[in-house]
């Protein structure tokens, strides 16, 4: 009663109808395109419901935010049906020129070309397949991007700090040429004549736009409501995230939110990487991807279903200093999870509705949730009956200790304002120069040479302390021994490791 009659139940076979006689099989000759029906995906992008009755927000409940195609939306549409249709060359019924575009760039991905070979290759398409005799090849790559960033496939280059203090966007900032937090200058050469280049740019992928996507295809839009229709029906098994009890935890509390199944669910994984595959070379990149949990299981977490969000550059990592680049993300997920939501079209019912989404949980190692959510995973956090507090790794010893006093979110808002303001960035200025770790200290302390810190003063604060009895001191009536440590070398050992320094 809540769904309403499914719209592809057009014979009335459980109830009763007779089926309709399987028809013989027809062999087509003819020969069928091979690429994707362009057609098809542009036909779902610029649907609109004929006649929206049910679930439709009016302009004063949605703002600004509207579906409506304005009139350089129709004109560029008309393009792209015109290149959908537009035969390659006179007499082409395999592919048409949209699906050459789709076809082409697909293995530029594939193949990792650069911009440069792709233009190359087009060239030379073009002087052996000339415009004189019918080719209608596009001119460069970047015509390309042009065309595919109508059907919503763009992105946006916002300006960075290099310090990470700020993000050179919005009405304060957009048009500044130094940074308002470090004075540092916005670009590599402030005196180079026409565009200039900037120092650090962030490339941000909308999600609204993407998310409104998923409902505007008819291939991903029946998906969308999976989670509320196909869950798992076996006691104690869990196929799906909504079968956990976080899920159910969320719907519980917020009810408004559960009740509509099309609002989207997602999860955030973010983490570095160097993009160039040369340990050598230090460089950390960070995306920051969006896992949709609408999906079923066998597509929410396949690669094609992933949303690349942000990807926030190098050559360091933005450490502490994410929430700058997070800033974007955050705003449109604001967006989303306000009441009146975005105003989206929903091909598989012909309706409008409000959509909403909202981030059920991260997903990243330990030290990138120190940056994202400042939990560093300290022991005394753990709960009282957690196997950590009886573990005797550390120091030889079960931790017995309570473990912090759980404050709420206004508490902890109040004593954060009664904190000093840290500034942004790591500009050495402002106490960005970062900790550098005294890698020889622990060199010497392996080859246990004369600077060591594995000192006999040091082997008595262990017994002072009753930890580690194995490193203690032993008296003998000539002399005290040192028990060798598990991380110290053998003498053959010490001879490799200064002959593989000394190369190095």
């Amino acid at each position: 009663m809540r769904q309403g009659w499914d719209p592809r139940y057009k014979i009335w076979v459980e109830h009763g109808e007779p089926a309709p006689p399987t028809p013989p099989p027809v062999i087509d000759n003819t020969r069928q395109p091979l690429m994707s029906d362009m057609t098809a995906l542009l036909n779902d992008l610029s649907y609109i419901p004929p006649n929206n009755e049910h679930n439709e927000p009016t302009q004063g409940d949605i703002g600004e935010t509207s579906n409506e195609p304005t009139q350089a939306t129709r004109n560029e549409f008309e393009e792209l049906y015109a290149s959908a249709n537009e035969e390659l060359y006179p007499g082409c019924d395999y592919v048409t020129r949209l699906d050459f575009m789709a076809k082409f760039t697909y293995f530029k991905a594939k193949g990792r070309l650069t911009d440069s070979i792709f233009n190359e290759m087009l060239e030379f398409f073009q002087n052996v397949f000339p415009i004189s005799k019918g080719f209608k090849l596009p001119p460069s790559y970047y015509a390309i991007k042009k065309t595919f960033k109508t059907i919503g496939l763009g992105y946006e280059s916002i300006h960075a700090c290099e310090h990470d203090c700020c993000l050179f966007r919005g009405d304060n900032n957009k048009d500044l040429d130094f940074c308002p937090v470090c004075n540092t200058s916005r670009w590599k050469d402030s005196n180079t004549p026409g565009k200039k280049v900037p120092k650090k740019v962030l490339r941000y992928f909308p999600i609204i736009p993407r998310l409104q996507r998923l409902y505007k295809s008819s291939h991903t839009a029946k998906d969308m409501i999976w989670h509320a229709t196909g869950k798992c029906t076996e006691p104690g098994k869990m196929q799906h995230p909504v079968d956990g009890g976080a899920w159910k935890k969320f719907d519980t509390k917020y009810p408004d939110f559960a009740k509509e199944p099309r609002n989207v669910r997602l999860g955030l994984a973010a983490d570095g990487f160097n993009p160039f595959g040369n340990l050598s070379q230090a460089y950390s990149m960070w995306p920051v991807i969006l896992t949709t949990y609408n999906l079923p299981p066998w597509l929410c977490m396949k690669e094609s279903s992933f949303m690349l969000t942000l990807l926030i550059p190098g050559p360091k990592s933005p450490g502490k200093d994410i929430d700058v680049y997070l800033r974007p993300l955050i705003e449109d997920l604001k967006v989303l999870w306000d009441r009146k939501g975005v105003e989206t079209i929903d091909v598989a019912s012909g309706q409008k509705f409000n959509m909403r989404a909202m981030v059920l949980w991260t997903i990243n190692d330990f030290p990138a949730r120190s940056s994202l959510s400042g939990w560093s995973g300290q022991e005394d956090f753990f709960k009282e009956a957690h196997n950590g507090r009886r573990s005797l790794e550390f120091n030889g010893q079960t931790d017995n200790k309570d473990p912090p006093k759980e404050f709420g979110r206004d508490v902890i808002l109040a004593q954060l304002d009664r904190l000093p303001t840290r500034v942004k960035g790591k500009h050495p200025s402002y106490g960005g120069v970062k900790i550098k770790r005294n890698v020889h200290a622990i060199l010497n302390t392996l080859l246990m040479n004369d600077k060591s810190k594995d000192t006999a003063k040091a082997r008595q604060d262990l017994q002072m302390l009753g930890i580690r009895s194995g490193l203690w001191l032993s008296q003998t009536k000539r002399e005290v021994l040192e028990a060798q440590a598990a991380y110290s070398c053998t003498p053959e050992n010490t001879i490799k490791v200064v002959s593989s320094t000394s190369k190095s």
